[in-house]
């Protein structure tokens, strides 16, 4: 970072404030966090907050009973579903937790399906169970 954004930086966010969640802003504008309108990001921003909220999810994720015994395939799964999901609503599938602490893959997959999230998520569901069970990816 440059020093003119080393010394902005303090400015902005004291003139901003932080906001967790959306609000909008004086004018209408769907905003987040120190003042971050959430209209026309660009793909490398996007892909960039993208990855830093990922790495908070493994991190999160480290804390649930056998993740750390899965293989990386398995644990990409329960990353994906703490980005998607967050951890208060990824503790709720119980059955699928327990699974994972038994390594009854066969089990945390229909766990997965039999969820009203894979109902809201469809294929995207079908895809990551598949993978939970076979801990093989596709791509």
């Amino acid at each position: 970072m440059s020093a003119e954004l080393d010394i902005a930086l303090p400015r902005v966010k004291s003139a901003e404030g932080f906001r967790p969640s959306v609000y909008l802003d004086t004018v209408g504008v769907q905003t987040i966090g120190y003042g971050c309108a959430l209209q026309d990001w660009p793909e490398p921003f996007a892909s960039a907050v993208s990855k830093i909220q990922l790495e908070q999810a493994e991190t999160e994720c480290a804390s649930i009973a056998g993740y750390l015994d899965l293989d990386p395939t398995r644990r990409s799964v329960l990353i994906e579903m703490m980005f998607n999901l967050g951890p208060t609503r990824l503790s709720g599938f119980h059955d699928l937790l327990r699974a994972i602490r038994d390594k009854d893959y066969i089990a945390a997959k229909e766990a997965m399906l039999d969820s009203k999230w894979a109902m809201q998520v469809k294929g995207r569901a079908v895809r990551l169970a598949t993978i939970m069970e076979t801990g093989v990816d596709p791509q």
